[in-house]
């Protein structure tokens, strides 16, 4: 045989090669599927006031159930609920701030808990493209409006400050930004083991993310390193912080669907409060948050 047509023979069959075993990362969803979400938050916050430092942890937990409902060639329609929701703030300075369990029974005078007990009695829907970019939340201002009623609310002033407040935190465009972060790591196109790629989340939280397959033969599992900047602005203070974040992901190979996911990130920068004649105060956010996944079995 002619040596230059070997050569083209191996190189074709090197290609072809190349090709298939390249993979293409995306969510293999059924209508029907059914899964619980728990997710698990610490988060530490240090501010170093003048001759000592404020320091308050948010401890969170959250239950959430999702089903596929429909499906099209680019996209999967869910239904998504909040089963329960927990936080517990405390501070070195001022004690407990805030204490809610939405599976303890509430008591008259708790506010806080009537008020969120509205995120478990509403039912979202959630459009999210195969590669998990969220493209549309409906159905939060259903549930503002529950979770404004179940605070029993009365003052119309009150309420719609209350509406307007949650619609920052809870609204369509707020949890569509929220949820890619539990979602959103698949690329475009498709790779081999140990390409990396990018992508981008949105919000009171931007990051800039850098992903790695690390590895394909059991489970989908991913890397990530990132660069994140915080920018939270309230009535009272303003908040700007920059630092990095790690995630690790292992993936269910079939489905696509994340069954862990684990992200560790430190931040530094300040705190301006604005009854303080404008002060800076230097603030460091450390915080891990877990998701575990469980498949129904129907």
């Amino acid at each position: 045989m002619n040596p230059f047509v070997v050569k083209i023979t191996v190189f074709f069959l090197a290609v072809s090669n190349f090709v298939f075993s390249q993979n293409t990362l995306e969510y293999k969803l059924n209508i029907g599927d059914n899964l619980s979400i728990t997710q698990v938050s610490t988060q530490q916050i240090i501010q170093d006031i003048t001759d000592s430092n404020h320091e308050m942890s948010n401890n969170i937990e959250c239950d959430f159930n999702l089903i596929v409902t429909a499906k099209t060639d680019s996209s999967y329609l869910i239904n998504f609920r909040f089963m329960r929701f927990k936080l517990q703030t405390t501070s070195n300075i001022y004690g407990d701030l805030m204490n809610i369990d939405t599976n303890l029974e509430i008591k008259d005078d708790d506010f806080e808990s009537k008020m969120f007990s509205g995120l478990t009695n509403s039912v979202l829907k959630i459009e999210m493209l195969k590669n998990g970019k969220i493209r549309n939340v409906s159905g939060t201002d259903a549930m503002i409006q529950k979770m404004v009623y179940n605070a029993g609310i009365e003052d119309e002033f009150t309420k719609e400050l209350t509406i307007e407040a949650l619609k920052k935190e809870y609204g369509n465009e707020s949890l569509s930004k929220s949820f890619e972060q539990v979602t959103y790591f698949y690329p475009k196109k498709k790779v081999l083991v140990g390409d990396q790629w990018t992508n981008k989340y949105t919000g009171d939280l931007l990051a800039n993310n850098t992903w790695t397959l690390i590895d394909l033969s059991k489970n989908i599992t991913l890397n990530a390193k990132s660069n994140v900047t915080m920018a939270s602005e309230e009535g009272s203070y303003v908040m700007n912080l920059k630092g990095t974040q790690e995630t690790q992901i292992i993936a269910n190979k079939l489905s696509g669907f994340p069954e862990s996911i684990t992200v560790n990130s430190t931040t530094k920068g300040t705190t301006v409060m604005n009854q303080m004649e404008n002060i800076e105060i230097p603030t460091t956010i450390i915080s891990k948050t877990t998701y575990k996944t469980k498949k129904n079995v129907q």
